[in-house]
């Protein structure tokens, strides 16, 4: 990688940053580069790092600089934080870039397995209620023959709705667990793919 390369991949780098910041940084390293000579641009950028990893360092330390200002403002602290968190995902280590995504289809993995197991026991309570409905009517016929016929129909009812939602259930489980799998491949290519081009 050349210097005027390096340079510009930094600049890129820092675009969050204020200008005179970026000019401060982009100057120091130019020097840098320049006494160390042409002929060592190769061990400079070795010695370095790559220039996400520079800008890392930079955005750190700028958003440190602030905090230590004796006349910082909560507006100041905040920027801050998202200077260092900028900071942290600008790094090559992909750690928090991971921690994201598994912290994300975990949560997509619990909402939709909440979801399937919420209507799973929609289905089942309403049999359920429906055979225990029925039961009961059954067993209050002597006793009054249109309280037993109200219980067996609610029962019947409550059967019927429960028996005729277990497709859609159905359904709907494989529409998610398809769903969730073609994510899950896609993530997993276009992480694959970013490595492959950064290599």
């Amino acid at each position: 990688m050349s210097r005027e390369e390096y340079l510009k991949a930094l600049r890129r780098k820092l675009k969050k940053l204020p200008n005179e910041e970026i000019d401060a940084a982009l100057e120091y390293y130019n020097e840098y580069f320049e006494e160390a000579g042409e002929e060592n641009t190769a061990e400079v950028v070795a010695k370095l790092g790559s220039p996400a990893l520079v800008a890392s360092q930079i955005l750190a330390e700028y958003a440190v600089k602030g905090l230590d200002n004796e006349s910082s403002t909560a507006k100041k602290g905040l920027s801050a934080v998202w200077f260092i968190i900028l900071a942290i995902l600008a790094s090559p280590i992909a750690l928090p870039l991971l921690l994201l995504v598994i912290c994300l289809v975990f949560t997509l993995v619990l909402l939709g397995g909440t979801f399937l197991l919420t209507f799973f026991l929609l289905n089942v309570s309403l049999v359920l209620s429906g055979i225990v409905s029925i039961v009961a009517g059954l067993a209050v016929i002597t006793q009054h023959w249109q309280t037993s016929i109200f219980f067996i129909g609610i029962g019947l009812t409550a059967s019927g709705i429960g028996i005729l939602l277990f497709p859609p259930l159905v359904l709907v489980t494989k529409k998610i667990s398809h769903s969730l799998a073609k994510w899950l491949k896609r993530l997993f290519d276009k992480i694959t793919r970013r490595r492959k081009e950064g290599m």
